[in-house]
């Protein structure tokens, strides 16, 4: 089957830009489900939700009683998968990994299903399967606290917006300040950087430009991490249909400070409409 370019690349946005949306039980705050569609402001990224704080280092699981219904025991994340959820926490907030579904909810105790993670609304707990838990479900927990945490807040779009032009602001400054580049600038050290990585295949590509900031003026997506201010340039086919096998994207995080790579991976071939962390291939510069 061939890929549509618009919607691998509406796949791509939403990978690598973090959306949000309203989700029953993990932070919904009105009836209607509208999706989000945004670059996730910093505040977003600091913040736990109250509901699973206590449930950083345990979890609920349950049995069956012999008179029916459920009883409560606990289950502890493993140090493995402690340091796997600190890894896999980063990489979500840094748009390089999202889980392919939401989280399994239920309404109470009583409705979960014995091996499936899920979500319980009635209690804000998570039921834990007692197996190591995959890649995959600890992503459904990362997004599901996320998710959380934006709607305790009582964010609507407006704030979001708002916010996220203020952290853009700031960050515009602090480049501004250090004599950095432009954006267009960095858009060539980019397409350098993929001729380099992928070779004759960057011929195919072109660069992506967010309709949500040319709107305000601007081409790329622009984040700070770890005190590196950098933008975040995407490549995809320029054909509207191509095979599978021909399938890439490419998306380098350019320094915006002194234009060196601050991180750069390809995604390529019949991948599928699903991607994992696995997929993806990392450069080094």
């Amino acid at each position: 089957m061939k890929k549509s370019k618009k919607f691998a690349t509406k796949i791509l946005m939403v990978l690598f830009a973090l959306s949000v949306f309203s989700l029953t039980g993990c932070g919904q705050i009105r009836d209607d489900i509208e999706q989000v569609d945004t670059a996730v402001p910093s505040e977003f990224l600091e913040t736990e939700p109250k509901s699973t704080e206590v449930q950083s280092d345990v979890n609920i699981t349950h049995t069956q009683e012999q008179g029916g219904g459920t009883s409560s025991i606990m289950r502890a994340y493993s140090d493995r998968e402690k340091e796997r959820m600190e890894e896999l926490k980063q990489s979500y907030l840094n748009e390089t990994a999202k889980p392919e579904k939401m989280i399994q909810e239920v309404d109470s105790p009583e409705a979960v299903t014995e091996g499936t993670l899920c979500y319980i609304r009635s209690t804000g707990e998570y039921y834990l399967p007692d197996k190591e838990l995959t890649d995959e479900e600890l992503l459904e927990i990362i997004d599901c606290n996320f998710r959380i945490a934006v709607n305790s807040q009582g964010w609507t779009q407006e704030k979001i917006d708002e916010a996220d032009q203020r952290d853009r602001a700031i960050r515009e400054e602090k480049i501004k300040a250090a004599g950095g580049i432009s954006e267009d600038e960095a858009i060539e050290i980019a397409r350098k950087a993929m001729e380099t990585d992928i070779g004759e295949t960057a011929k195919e590509l072109e660069v992506v430009i967010s309709s949500d900031y040319t709107k305000n003026g601007r081409k790329l997506y622009l984040f700070e991490d770890d005190g590196v201010v950098y933008y975040s340039v995407h490549f995809a086919n320029k054909e509207e249909v191509i095979d599978p096998e021909d399938f890439c994207h490419y998306n380098c995080k350019v320094n915006a400070v002194d234009g060196s790579i601050y991180e750069a991976n390809s995604i390529r071939g019949d991948v599928g409409l699903y991607w994992d962390y696995d997929d993806f291939i990392w450069y080094e510069h």
